[in-house]
């Protein structure tokens, strides 16, 4: 081997051992820092949380239904004929007796006329007869015609008046007039409904009811309802009859409730939120947005202290829905009072996982009012 080529072997020699040589603590540190980043794990994620509450709560009932009049009647003639006189002013109050409509009476009053002179001539019949029998010896028999004959003109007189009072309708009690489009020289049929006429002193409610609240309930006691058309504003009233059948197919029964109505605020057809306060017991409630349902099963995240300091480990548990508030939900299974559960950050988490807490606001124990029933 000549002496130049010793000498290029010899030169590169050198250069890799110096590479190995400066290159060795650059990996010996980066190994260092992968193990430490390694053994770190990942950061724990942080939720809100809040504690199980007991508080205590009505048991309320809960139901939609609609509005009626206490009384309310169709307006419809007996006769048909044509309108000589209308007061049905759309959406006006009337009193008891007062007239609404009036249909062409001539041929009527006519009768009538004609009825009256029938009853008093064979009253004068009858009347001559008396002093005839002392006289000329009238016999029982004919007496007995002109008194039968006097009842049948009275008869025929009470038809004809009542045939003329057909011809004025009247309303048969104090109320409200619905929207109606007969007017003056109408004509209309007999039986054929003109208007209707409502009794809104008062208005009834009528709402389905679970069957297993049944015997729950009783006349007299009191219920809140609430319509759409007047935020804030809640109508007292009480239950004023329960239906004795239970239907079979949707498995409820029909509760009837009586709302006073001085102002006539309420009119007939109106939806209506209807609540009724039964009984008061404690329960366990959390937020609503502590509650997670999965196919139909309910369940919340609870938290459970961890090994290290002021983590938390996850824990399913599958819980019971009992009654609901506004922002609450009540639970009879799963969770104990003080039980911490998640509120927010519930899509980041799973079972198993540590997490850091955050605390929420928690739920003010109070007396509150929760409902039960159906909406139907």
């Amino acid at each position: 081997m000549s002496l130049s080529k010793q000498i290029v072997i010899v030169v590169i020699l050198a250069a890799v051992g110096a590479a190995g040589y400066y290159s060795w603590p650059l990996a010996g540190t980066e190994t260092a820092v992968s193990k430490a980043k390694t053994s770190a794990g990942p950061k724990p994620g942080v939720v809100e949380a809040v504690a199980v509450s007991l508080r205590r709560l009505d048991r309320v009932i809960e139901a939609v239904g609609t509005t009626r009049a206490v009384r309310s009647v169709e307006i419809a003639p007996l006769s048909a004929g044509r309108v000589v006189e209308s007061r049905l002013s759309q959406g006006a109050g009337v009193k008891a007796r007062s007239l609404l409509l009036a249909l062409d009476s001539v041929i009527e009053e006519a009768d009538v006329v004609e009825a009256k002179a029938r009853l008093e001539e064979a009253s004068r019949a009858l009347q001559r007869s008396d002093s005839l029998k002392q006289s000329s010896g009238m016999s029982q028999a004919t007496i007995d015609s002109l008194k039968a004959q006097v009842k049948i003109t009275r008869a025929e007189l009470e038809r004809a008046n009542k045939r003329l009072d057909d011809r004025f309708l009247r309303a048969p009690f104090a109320g409200f007039v619905s929207f109606s489009d007969i007017e003056s020289g109408s004509r209309v049929k007999a039986g054929e409904v003109v208007a209707v006429l409502d009794d809104l002193s008062g208005v009834l409610v009528e709402f389905s009811v679970p069957e297993d609240l049944f015997g729950t309930l009783q006349t007299g006691n009191q219920l809140k309802a609430y319509a759409a058309s007047f935020p804030g504003r809640e109508f007292a009233g009480t239950i004023d009859a329960i239906d004795t059948r239970v239907d079979t197919a949707s498995r409820s029964f029909k509760v009837r409730g009586f709302i006073k109505n001085t102002d006539r605020a309420l009119p007939a057809g109106m939806f209506m939120h209807v609540s009724i306060a039964m009984d008061e017991s404690d329960a366990l409630v959390v937020p609503e947005e502590a509650l997670v349902i999965d196919e139909g099963q309910p369940f919340v995240f609870a938290l459970v202290p961890a090994k290290e300091p002021k983590l938390y480990r996850v824990e399913k548990r599958d819980v019971a829905i009992g009654r609901r508030g506004y922002g609450y939900v009540e639970l009879t299974r799963g969770v104990a009072p003080g039980d911490e559960v998640v509120t927010r950050g519930i899509q980041k988490v799973r079972p198993g996982a540590v997490v850091q807490k955050r605390e929420a606001k928690t739920v003010e124990g109070s007396d509150e009012s929760v409902p039960t029933g159906n909406s139907s």
